[in-house]
Order: structure tokens, then C-alpha cells, then sequence
């Protein structure tokens, strides 16, 4: 009897197991942050987008305030601030939000007043 009851009490233990690993791995898929759509790029790269909610939520790292989505004229995608000019490059659909990136690339010409 004893026998038995160790190896339900060990089916028991291997099911929730899988029961818990199944629930985290169903968490981790349905992530909030989806990436976006992948584009073709003129240079037939494929390249892939910012989703809207991570957009939504995004801000500048030196005066914490939203950014905006903006493309130049090679396709280039970066996250730009115009309260200070800073531009964020966009390196496949993964924002590189530093400060370090955005003095890199400043471009007063972005600034409103």
C-alpha cells in the first residue's frame, strides 16, 4: 500500500508541475508588448516596427516625456523628442533609449518652440 501511495503523491507532484509550467509559458506568449509588423525595406531587409502600446508607454530618459515615432528619408526609424531635439535610433523593432544615443544624434532642427 505504501508503495502506492508514494507513486500517487509523486503523479500528483508531476502534474502540477506541468500545470505550472504550462501557465507560465501561456503568461510569457501572450505578452503585452507584441512587437510590430515586419516590413520589407527598400534594401530587402527585413525590418520590424514598434507596437503601439510600447510606443504608448515610451519616454525620454533625461526629461521623462513621451516620444514620437518618426521615419527619415533612408527609412530609418527613430524615436525623436522635440523638447530637446534628441533622436532615439530604432535597431530591429528595439528602441535604444539612452541618453548617450539621443546627444549622439541631437537635431535642433526638430526642436518646437
Amino acid at each position: 500500500m505504501k508503495p502506492f501511495l508514494r507513486l500517487f503523491g509523486l503523479a500528483i507532484l508531476i502534474g502540477l508541475g506541468v500545470v505550472i509550467l504550462r501557465a507560465l509559458r501561456q503568461q510569457r506568449d501572450s505578452g503585452s508588448f507584441e512587437v510590430g509588423a515586419t516590413t520589407m525595406s527598400s534594401s530587402g531587409e527585413t525590418r520590424r516596427g514598434i507596437s503601439p502600446e510600447l510606443l504608448n508607454i515610451l519616454a525620454d530618459p533625461g526629461d521623462k516625456g513621451p516620444v514620437e515615432l518618426m521615419t527619415d528619408g533612408s527609412g530609418k526609424e527613430w524615436l525623436v523628442n522635440r523638447r530637446n531635439g534628441f533622436r532615439y535610433p530604432i535597431e530591429d523593432g528595439i528602441p535604444i533609449m539612452l541618453l548617450e544615443e539621443g546627444e549622439k544624434h541631437k537635431d535642433e532642427s526638430l526642436v518646437q518652440s
